[in-house]
């Protein structure tokens, strides 16, 4: 889910600048396109651009998330196979100002071929990084459990996805970069993610729910968190829908003509 400007992929080094003559005109050009690039990192966050529909709840005091966990069904297959640009149906938690680690645990279409796969990854906003787990390939009507639980030892949370018709799931620990200081993970997020070029190509029966949806907050259990549903850059006549603090449905448009020509899609991410 990478807005314009997020720089995806491992970490990397930045290369020192000679200062013996005059620069070159290219090498000024590549010192304003990595100025810019660092800029664009640095003023961006979470909501990204590539987010179609999504609710949110924000602890008090921006206290620390210690567990979230979930189920969801794998949807339909669509009826067109290509043109999706791998929709992603995801959980995740963040930091309150939305620039920390996104770790989330995703089911996608696409993203390994026309089928539907299951994964752990985090997008970090205090590198840039991109990191994922293995994948598991999972089929139209498997039950998705997922978990994210913190680990207080290091700093760190596991995260955890199983299909239960597969009997088959990835955990996956990510620990909390230092350059987050002392910035809790403190925003959970639901997300429908990557807008299509065409919305024939989203599963045909038009929504996912989240179910049993449980969130801690310092070693403490929610009673009724209340979510907010928004739109960031909606398609196909996407919603979210807060059916009550356990539930929350996704809903979509096959037939819709709402879609995003090919040439402006956000390809990034797992679309990569």
């Amino acid at each position: 889910h990478v807005a314009a400007g997020r720089l995806a992929g491992p970490k990397g080094t930045l290369g020192s600048v000679g200062t013996s003559g005059a620069p070159s005109m290219a090498s000024s050009f590549a010192t304003l396109a990595l100025v810019a690039a660092l800029v664009a990192t640095a003023v961006a966050n979470d909501p990204a651009g590539s987010w179609l529909s999504y609710a949110e709840w924000a602890a008090p005091n921006e206290q620390r998330i210690t567990s979230v966990n979930t189920t969801w069904k794998v949807p339909t297959d669509p009826k067109v196979p290509f043109g999706s640009n791998a929709p992603g149906w995801w959980y995740g938690i963040q930091t309150a100002q939305g620039d920390g680690a996104l770790i989330q645990p995703i089911l996608a279409y696409g993203y390994r071929g026309m089928k539907y796969s299951i994964f752990n990854a985090c997008f970090d906003w205090n590198d840039g990084s991109w990191r994922t787990s293995k994948t598991l390939e999972v089929s139209p009507g498997d039950t998705i459990v997922s978990s994210i639980t913190y680990v207080p030892a290091d700093n760190s949370y596991d995260m955890y996805i199983y299909s239960t018709e597969q009997k088959q799931g990835i955990t996956e620990n990510y620990k909390i970069e230092r350059a987050q200081g002392d910035k809790n993970e403190s925003v959970v997020y639901f997300v429908l993610e990557h807008q299509p070029s065409r919305c024939s190509a989203y599963p045909t029966d038009g929504e996912c729910t989240f179910e049993n949806i449980l969130v801690s907050v310092d070693n403490q259990p929610v009673a009724s968190p209340q979510w907010q549903a928004k739109q960031e850059q909606p398609a196909c006549d996407s919603k979210a829908t807060v059916v009550d603090p356990k539930t929350i449905k996704f809903t979509w448009s096959p037939q819709s003509p709402d879609a995003v020509p090919e040439e402006k899609l956000l390809r990034t991410k797992w679309t990569q």
